[in-house]
């Protein structure tokens, strides 16, 4: 039986290294495939980087960041898309709030101090990750690795992007992935989406803040591998 192709985009602060424990915990019936999104200031151009990596027919997954750039994707090509979610993440575009925050934080990046002040909040994880000290220093290569002008370049491409929330029509599977923890993207806006979307599936992990694949990655992976399952049955 051939692997599924499964593609999943990394979130903001995030390389594809956020993945590592999720693909290897996926089962042998889905192949991941973890493209690093690079320096692009608009969704559309990331869209069109993942697009040219990616396997003709596949599912897709976009964490934080990734989901927004997931959605374009879905918008260039959706005949090459067999179903879309999103974790922890949402398709409608920044509030004026949202969009003045990051602009702020585009001003703050520019000044110096990303690293120490990427690596700083504990916004992004549960209260019980914060005493893993493991978790703690993956998280800060990882944003190392990223690095500033990414960061900078994606913020861009947050304010640009546009509300894809009709594309979710039912059309495509699409799965809701939140956490009982996460304070970036707050559970009660996936609750209300899934309840918009026809036909979709809204998943609680336990246990995990917004750092869902850091955090929980085996829930995760049952989580997708699940969809997918359930997707390709005849």
């Amino acid at each position: 039986m051939t692997p599924a192709d499964l593609v999943l985009l990394p979130g903001l602060n995030n390389t594809a290294a956020v993945f590592d424990d999720v693909k290897a915990a996926l089962p042998d019936a889905v192949r991941a495939h973890c493209p690093d999104l690079p320096a692009l200031e608009t969704v559309e151009e990331l869209a069109d980087h993942v697009l040219r990596e990616a396997p003709p027919h596949f599912w897709l997954g976009g964490f934080s960041f990734g989901g927004y750039v997931a959605m374009a994707v879905l918008d260039r090509a959706p005949e090459r898309i067999q179903g879309i979610a999103l974790i922890c993440s949402g398709p409608a575009a920044d509030t004026p709030a949202q969009a003045a925050k990051r602009q702020e934080a585009i001003a703050g990046a520019r000044q110096g101090g990303y690293l120490e002040t990427a690596t700083a909040s504990t916004a992004p994880f549960h209260p019980g990750s914060l005493a893993r000290p493991e978790l703690i220093s993956r998280r800060r290569a990882i944003v190392q690795a990223y690095g500033v002008q990414r960061y900078i370049a994606h913020c861009l491409a947050c304010i640009a992007r546009p509300d894809r929330t009709g594309l979710l029509d039912g059309r495509h599977p699409t799965l809701l992935v939140t956490t009982t923890h996460d304070r970036v993207v707050a559970p009660e806006n996936l609750k209300r989406l899934a309840a918009d979307v026809p036909g979709s599936r809204l998943e609680t992990v336990a246990a995990a803040g917004h750092l869902l694949p850091l955090e929980q990655p085996a829930a995760l992976a049952a989580v997708l591998a699940a969809w997918i399952a359930d997707g390709a049955a005849p």
